[in-house]
C-alpha cells in the first residue's frame, strides 16, 4: 500500500475545495437564520403569554363570553317576539286606541279654548276705551 506520511502530499482539486466551502457557508447561513427564526418565535411566544396573561382570555373567560353570546341571542329573539306581539295587538286594537288619542287631543283643544274664551273676555274693556278715545277725539275735532 502506498501510505501518505506527509501531509504536504495530500492533493485535492479547487473544484473539490470550491464545492466543500460553498456547503459550509450555505450550512452556516441557513443554521444562523433558523436560530434568528427561532428567537423570533420564542418572543413572540412571550408576547403572547403577556397579552393573554393582560387580557385574560383563559377557558373560563372565552366559557363566559359563549354565554353572554347566548344570552344576547335569546334576548334578541325575545325582542322579536315581543315586537311581533304587539304588532298584533296594534292591528287589533287600533281603532279603540286612536279613539282615546282623538278623545285626549279634543279634551286638551277643549280646554284651550275655554282659557282662550277667558281671556278674551278679560280684553272687554278695550273696545270700550277706543270708544272713549274717539268720543273724545270727535269733540276735540268739533271745537
Amino acid at each position: 500500500m502506498n501510505d501518505v506520511t506527509d501531509i504536504k502530499r495530500i492533493g485535492v482539486s479547487r473544484l473539490t475545495l470550491g464545492l466543500i466551502m460553498s456547503v459550509a457557508s450555505i450550512s452556516g447561513v441557513v443554521v444562523w437564520k433558523a436560530a434568528s427564526v427561532a428567537n423570533q418565535i420564542s418572543d413572540l411566544e412571550a408576547k403572547v403569554a403577556v397579552i393573554e396573561q393582560n387580557t385574560g382570555t383563559d377557558s373560563s373567560v372565552l366559557a363566559k363570553l359563549d354565554e353572554i353570546s347566548d344570552g344576547v341571542k335569546e334576548n334578541e329573539n325575545g325582542i322579536s317576539n315581543l315586537h311581533a306581539a304587539r304588532l298584533d295587538d296594534l292591528d287589533r286594537f287600533a281603532p279603540s286606541l286612536i279613539v282615546e288619542a282623538i278623545a285626549a287631543d279634543m279634551n286638551a283643544l277643549t280646554r284651550e279654548v275655554e282659557d282662550m274664551k277667558q281671556i278674551v273676555a278679560g280684553l272687554t274693556w278695550i273696545p270700550t276705551e277706543f270708544t272713549m278715545v274717539h268720543e273724545r277725539i270727535d269733540e276735540l275735532e268739533e271745537d
